[in-house]
């Protein structure tokens, strides 16, 4: 006897279609949601990783500010002061006789590269929210075979010649994006002939992180009469230019300093991805400019205390 055989009707092979693409899209769509997860993460991890890494690479540095200066003080007029804000340029129409009886940051008789686009300044380089700050630091050179920022090694007969390392971070193109370089430089305040210039200083320096669309610092101020602090930026504190007059009282001596960067992902998201475009930095609200693509970001900040100008106290 035959046996008949019977297939699937159209509408069950339909329905078997149906129901198997519905699971294949499910499927795709738990892939797609984990790889934009993983994504996320990842570039999240980079970032801080990135930023804390290499602050932390700064704020060691940092620390060094105001080592042998001629007083544990930092402000706008000590010699060899810890935070360079001002050198010779900061005065206008005075004698080379002048000159040397003033006080400054960089010693008068630092001629060459010292001019004030080499000091610390607010916003005078360009970034991707606008214009970012220069912070310029120095420090004595004090153990034989270390390194300044840029790799370069202290020998010891550098600090048998009181050898002032420099040492200036600022932003720079890298590529496409924007970096945080340090340009480091030293001079000897111990020679017979005292030297007329900073060498190595001014060039584009070595990179310390990558991919960071702004950097900004404030100082953290004391007033010189009473127990009064505030954060305030260079220009704040300095006015505009950071010029000196002659024979005039030092600003308020600082105490510490806090440090910014709105470091950025490598990979960039999902075009479907809503992605932050304003951040708060120091309360002042900063917005991304002509990015075409979406990049995660994220403001990373520290404050640093600069022991080496807490001496002093009694007298203020």
């Amino acid at each position: 006897m035959k046996k008949s055989i019977q297939g699937m009707s159209l509408l069950e092979v339909l329905v078997t279609l149906l129901i198997g693409t519905l699971v294949a899209a499910a499927a795709l769509q738990i892939l797609l949601t984990s790889t934009l997860n993983y994504n996320i993460q990842k570039s999240m991890s980079e970032l801080q990783d990135n930023g804390n890494f290499g602050l932390s690479y700064i704020i060691r540095d940092l620390k060094l500010a105001n080592l042998d200066a001629n007083q544990a003080v930092i402000n706008d007029r000590n010699n060899y002061g810890g935070i360079v804000l001002t050198s010779r340029s900061s005065y206008a129409g005075l004698t080379e006789n002048e000159l040397a009886v003033q006080s400054m940051n960089f010693p008068s008789h630092l001629k060459n590269n010292s001019d004030l686009n080499l000091v610390s300044r607010t916003g005078i380089h360009t970034s991707t929210v606008g214009k970012s700050d220069q912070l310029v630091i120095q420090y004595r050179a004090y153990e034989p075979d270390t390194f300044d920022c840029e790799g370069n090694k202290i020998e010891q007969e550098e600090i048998n010649q009181g050898t002032f390392i420099v040492q200036r971070y600022f932003l720079r193109k890298d590529g496409e994006a924007y970096a945080l370089a340090c340009d480091a430089g030293r001079y000897q305040a111990l020679l017979a002939i005292p030297a007329s210039g900073i060498t190595g200083l001014g060039d584009n320096g070595q990179i310390i992180i990558r991919r960071v669309d702004h950097f900004k610092f404030l100082l953290g101020i004391k007033e010189n009469d009473k127990d009064e602090y505030s954060y305030l930026s260079v220009e704040d504190y300095m006015g505009e230019g950071n010029k000196l007059t002659k024979d005039a009282d030092p600003r308020p001596r600082i105490m510490s300093i806090q440090l910014a960067i709105l470091s950025r992902g490598y990979e960039p998201m999902n075009s479907n991805e809503t992605i932050r475009t304003k951040f708060n930095i120091f309360n002042e609200e900063v917005e991304i400019k002509d990015d075409d693509k979406k990049y995660l970001r994220e403001v990373i900040t520290q404050t640093v205390a600069l022991r080496n100008g807490y001496g002093l106290m009694e007298e203020l």
